[in-house]
């Protein structure tokens, strides 16, 4: 009998473990599933011209590296990937292959500043095909510092700048829950830390990228052994008050409304109920905390038009889809997974209201996301007002936000806080180009020939940006027509690999 007993407690515990196996399969392929890798990538390499033999750009508005005014009838000759000479329109110069720029503009090529490449390379192409020829990916791999090295090797794809896998904090089996689900790095000893940052700046990323959900311990740890590695600590604010983190030694803060969220915990009564007295405590508050920022050499990026969209996304979504160019996301992105609402679509969105709530909770709702986006305002306005360093980012990938076509949102959500159109290039240009200390950002000698040719003038109308006749990158270059070649391709690839059809998301102009 009691071997009986034995035998059918072996056959259930057995019977668990193929059952959590299978459980844990299925979740881990579904969370890779997520990352985009199974949509085919294009073949762009016949697309793009190579220009090993330099060219020269005639009779060209060019962008002054203040980004204040254009400088009209210039010559700009490129070679090797490299801007060569800056001459007078008209000047004879050693026959070289040439593209006519009259009245047209030339700017450096664009700058996001927070994107989430996943694994996605056809979003690379998307970033090009936009004009953007430099990003800084906010959650890296090994995987995409192999891509950043086969671009550096004259490859195609925009230049790369690569932070650590997300810091979490936590013990035990949450640690091991996160390291799995987030795709994170975990440490909750400062021993543990110490051999992470080590393996960090030997693997090769560019900085480390903090998580907020850190706690005080474990960040001052962060920052102390990141200083022996001249490693940036970068990212969102760890779970310390903005007093704390002003001289805490991370120099970016990845999104306004990291800033404006602190605030609310300060505020410390319902948002929903008191959005009146929440926004004048914030224009108060908002000028200290510009003044502190800037003293203590903090950069922010902005990441506005997101947060703008978290009202439509959560009431509207529909229509907010329709806006966007849903056609070029990758679809096992949008799509998500049924383990949490991580995709972009109805049903799929974790931004989406759900109906359960009742009319009164519904209507608070409605006020808080109407206060949180004027309140991301009210703070970029405080910060431009102060000179902290803005820099233009998109959290591309994140739901609703598409890979390049993202930043010309961005652009034109910054220029409606206030900023004007040379502070809103200088904030997608000079400013991360500085910040990255890369030779990009600026049309100067012996910089990169990361340039985007405009038909019209982006100083007139940030819209302008979107206007793109061609895109330099290294040795090479595209047309718009081979733009839409490049988006043909990609929008083929994505309906190719399609489960959810999306007809009814796409706008119909």
């Amino acid at each position: 009998m009691k071997k009986v007993w034995l035998r059918r407690l072996l056959s259930i515990i057995v019977i668990l473990l193929i059952v959590v196996l299978s459980v844990f399969i299925w979740a881990d392929n579904e969370l890779k599933k997520v990352l985009g890798k199974s949509t085919k990538e294009i073949t762009i390499s016949s697309k793009v011209t190579t220009t090993s033999n330099g060219i020269r750009i005639k009779n060209v508005n060019i962008l002054s590296q203040d980004c204040t005014s254009f400088i009209p009838n210039q010559d700009v000759i490129i070679k090797d990937g490299l801007i060569d000479q800056i001459i007078r329109g008209g000047q004879k110069y050693n026959a070289i292959a040439s593209i006519d720029g009259t009245n047209k503009f030339l700017i450096p090529g664009l700058i996001d500043s927070h994107v989430h490449l996943k694994e996605s390379k056809n979003d690379l192409y998307l970033y090009l095909a936009n004009g953007v020829t430099s990003i800084r990916e906010m959650a890296g791999s090994p995987e995409l510092l192999e891509w950043k090295k086969s671009i550096q090797k004259k490859g195609i794809g925009p230049r790369m700048f690569i932070a650590s896998p997300p810091i979490f904090s936590e013990s035990g089996l949450a640690g091991y829950y996160y390291s799995w689900t987030r795709h994170a790095i975990n440490y909750s000893t400062k021993e543990d830390a110490a051999k992470a940052i080590k393996q960090i700046k030997e693997q090769g990323y560019d900085a480390i990228k903090m998580y907020g959900f850190v706690n005080p311990d474990m960040f001052k740890s962060t920052i102390e052994i990141a200083k022996t590695y001249n490693l940036p600590v970068i990212g969102h604010i760890p779970l310390i008050d903005l007093d704390h983190f002003y001289s805490s030694g991370q120099i970016e803060v990845a999104h306004i409304e990291e800033i404006t969220v602190k605030t609310i915990d300060d505020f410390g009564k319902s948002v929903s109920r008191n959005p009146k007295e929440y926004l004048e405590f914030l224009k108060v508050r908002s000028e200290h905390i510009a003044k502190e920022l800037k003293k203590n050499n903090i950069s922010v990026t902005s990441t506005v038009w997101l947060c703008e969209s978290f009202l439509a996304q959560r009431f509207d979504l529909k229509s907010k889809l329709k806006e966007i160019e849903l056609q070029y996301a990758n679809p096992k992105i949008i799509e998500g997974t049924p383990l949490y609402k991580l995709g972009w679509l109805p049903g799929k969105n974790g931004y989406e209201y759900d109906g359960i709530d009742d009319a009164e909770a519904k209507r608070l709702s409605l006020i808080f996301w109407k206060t949180y986006a004027e309140a991301i305002h009210i703070m970029a306005k405080a910060l431009v007002a102060n000179k902290v360093t803005i820099m233009a980012g998109t959290d591309a990938n994140v739901a609703t936000v598409v890979p390049g076509f993202s930043l010309h949102d961005e652009l034109e959500s910054l220029s409606k806080t206030g900023m004007s159109n040379s502070q809103v290039l200088y904030a997608a240009t000079v400013a991360p180009s500085d910040w990255m200390k890369k030779k990009t950002g600026k049309i100067k000698i012996g910089y990169h020939s990361d340039l985007v040719l405009l038909s019209k003038n982006p100083l007139e109308d940030i819209r302008n940006t979107r206007t793109i006749e061609y895109v330099f990158f290294g040795t090479h270059r595209i047309n718009k027509t081979q733009i839409a070649t490049v988006l043909k391709a990609v929008e083929k690839v994505n309906d190719e690999n399609r489960t959810i059809k999306i007809d009814e998301f796409l706008s119909s102009n």
